[in-house]
């Protein structure tokens, strides 16, 4: 009853006409907006309008909350949510901004005991309970492509995807667990073969800090799989088809090879 409901406000919301200052927002903030076709640019602007009638949007530091704000992490979001119809990120209930990085607590054991506790600077994070947090500055560096492959709403949209099949492990939720086994052997592969590469020196598309974790690996990756495409296909063909398996769409196809 619930789900059918829901379903049916969000289908009044998609009718509704896309408000015209949150367009050139998307042109402004969105730079990848312009390169979908017919189609997608209306499945975009229908995804960015429900999403932004659900989810609750909260300045932090005196940040204040404004279209331009909202529209510009939605819009980010959106492309990378293209490749699933219906899929709004349910789970994900708040987004955090803050005017610039921020400092979160971190701790690790001690070998004797005890913990070492210190604050860490960070661009942005997905908590489990059902919260992004996010550098306002960034968000805008990622979506006009001023960062290279970097983009903190695709980086943080990838852990809350990840999540949905209940962990960040760097596996995304696949058709079935057998394409989960094999897309995760796969992806590690892929991992070995980007460390390796740091090892030794050699030129990497994207961040080193991909080599964290696995769940940081596809994160990382994700980004530049959107931003650079391209790039990505050259250094590992085998990790773009196997982001594009997870993503269900392929950005190199309307990704310009030099987009600046």
């Amino acid at each position: 009853m619930f789900g059918w409901l829901r379903e049916r406000r969000r289908r009044a919301i998609r009718t509704r006409p896309f408000p015209a200052e949150w367009e050139e927002i998307l042109r402004r903030n969105v730079r990848q907006a312009a390169w979908l076709d017919g189609r997608d640019a209306e499945r975009l602007r229908a995804w960015v309008a429900v999403f932004l009638s659900e989810k609750r949007f909260e300045g932090c530091r005196g940040l204040e909350i404004t279209d331009e704000v909202r529209v510009s992490i939605a819009g980010q979001a959106g492309i990378v949510m293209l490749g699933f119809e219906g899929e709004l990120l349910d789970r994900l209930r708040s987004v955090l901004v803050y005017p610039g990085d921020y400092l979160a607590p971190k701790s690790a054991p001690l070998d004797g005991g005890g913990e070492l506790e210190w604050r860490e600077e960070r661009l942005g994070e997905t908590w489990a309970g059902g919260s992004m947090v996010l550098s306002w500055p960034r968000v805008v560096e990622g979506g006009r492509l001023r960062d290279g492959p970097r983009s903190v709403v695709i980086h943080e949209c990838a852990h809350a995807f990840d999540m949905l099949d209940g962990e960040v492990d760097g596996v995304p939720p696949l058709r079935s667990p057998h394409d989960a086994r094999r897309w995760a052997s796969a992806v590690d592969d892929c991992q070995i073969r980007f460390e390796e590469a740091l090892d030794e020196g050699r030129s990497v598309p994207f961040d080193e800090y991909a080599a964290e974790s696995p769940g940081e690996f596809f994160a990382v990756a994700s980004e530049c799989f959107f931003q650079d495409p391209h790039r990505l296909f050259r250094f590992d063909q085998a990790l773009y088809e196997l982001l594009l398996e997870a993503w269900r769409q392929d950005p190199k196809s309307r990704v310009p090879t030099r987009p600046r």
